[in-house]
Order: structure tokens, then C-alpha cells, then sequence
């Protein structure tokens, strides 16, 4: 219970004090729900990362993902998953080391059957085909690009934003457009140099694992 006291002017201290402790309290509230959201979505994307076909190291996985049968997909090391990913992998997904998907990325691997000659129903009928969809290393991808059954994407290529990527991207290609053309290609001198020297963008500025494993396990796991 707060006791009344005063200075030497009179002033009253015991609602400064009240304000005090309540601002203390909002403090340690926000921080528990920031500590407690942290948690709660580390383990989820543990839990969801388990169920993968594989999965590597230091992979940042953004809020709002939809991903179906996940247990199709696999995510290499080093890899950041931006907001909003739709995947529908049931053909099979494959996303390798060091790839930036942006945020508002939508890759098929499934179609409606609409166009066989044994359809059952209009415009389509219950069946999927199934195509899979394979990002090479080091893919960066624009946000709101979409990935259409059956494409693959070349090592270090570059998909500009809002993309539709209809047929394969060549390795180191930088593409755009609806549908994706080749609008030039990256220096394969540089892009050699640095993929030799290991210098992948996730590796070296952030490391995600480090944040959610302790020093010793992670220093034990990868020894570094």
C-alpha cells in the first residue's frame, strides 16, 4: 500500500508514484507478449520444419505462409521465406541454399486437369497434374512473382517482381515480365568468386539459428 508523502514544496508524490508502477507494469506486460510471440512461433515453425522432406540450416520463415503437403518440400541452408508464400507443393517443391523469396510469392506444383481427353466436367474435372518446381542455389526471387508447375530455376537467376514464370529459367539469368523472358545475365566471374568464397547474404549478415540455439549447442553443431 502506497504511503502519502511530500516535499518541501507540498507536492503530492503518491500519483507520480502510481504512474510509476504503472508504466513499469505496461513495460514487462509488452515485453512477456513479445517474448511469448517469439516462442510461440519458434516452435511452430520448428514443428513445421520437421515435416519437411529436408531441410537445412538458418532458414527464416515470415508470417502468413500457406504451404500444402509440406512433407514434398524441401528448403536448403541459409534460405529466407518472405511474407504471405503460397506453395502448393504436392508435385514436389524444391527451394535450394541461399535462396531470397520475397514477400507475396505464389509456386505450383498442381494443376486442375482441364484439357485430357477422358475430362469429366466443366471447366475442369477432381484430378490434379502434378509437376514439380525446382529453385537452384542462391535464387533471389521478387515479391508477387508466380511459379507455374513445372519450371526450373537456375543457379544465382534473378525473377523481378510480379513475374509470372511460365517455362525454365537459365542459370545467372535476370528475368521479368508476364511471362518471364531473359532480360540479361549476371557476371559469372563475379558470381563465381564470391560463391568460392562462401560469401552467401544470409550467412554473413544474419544468422537466424544463433538467436534460437544456445552458443555451446550451436558452436557443437556447426562449429563456428
Amino acid at each position: 500500500m502506497l504511503t502519502m508523502r511530500f516535499d518541501v514544496y507540498g507536492t503530492r508524490y503518491e500519483e507520480k508514484e502510481s504512474r510509476y508502477i504503472r508504466r513499469c507494469y505496461m513495460t514487462l506486460r509488452n515485453r512477456f507478449n513479445i517474448w511469448l510471440t517469439g516462442l510461440i512461433e519458434r516452435r511452430k515453425k520448428k514443428r513445421f520444419l520437421a515435416g519437411l522432406a529436408s531441410a537445412g540450416r538458418n532458414i527464416h520463415l515470415c508470417r502468413g505462409y500457406s504451404i500444402s503437403s509440406p512433407n514434398k518440400l524441401s528448403i536448403g541452408s541459409n534460405t529466407w521465406i518472405g511474407e504471405n508464400l503460397f506453395a502448393k507443393c504436392e508435385g514436389g517443391l524444391i527451394i535450394g541454399n541461399g535462396v531470397i523469396i520475397s514477400r507475396g510469392v505464389e509456386i505450383w506444383t498442381a494443376n486442375h486437369n482441364y484439357d485430357s481427353e477422358d475430362l469429366k466436367s466443366l471447366p475442369y474435372d477432381r484430378r490434379f497434374i502434378l509437376k514439380p518446381v525446382n529453385i537452384g542455389d542462391n535464387v533471389w526471387i521478387g515479391s508477387r512473382v508466380t511459379i507455374i508447375p513445372g519450371v526450373s530455376i537456375g543457379e544465382g537467376a534473378v525473377i523481378g517482381a510480379g513475374a509470372v514464370v511460365t517455362h525454365d529459367i537459365p542459370p545467372l539469368a535476370v528475368a521479368g515480365g508476364n511471362p518471364a523472358k531473359v532480360i540479361k545475365y549476371r557476371n559469372q566471374e563475379v558470381y563465381e568468386k564470391l560463391k568460392s568464397e562462401k560469401r552467401i547474404y544470409l550467412d554473413i549478415e544474419y544468422d537466424y539459428d544463433v538467436s534460437t540455439l544456445r552458443k555451446s549447442e550451436y558452436l557443437k553443431k556447426y562449429g563456428k
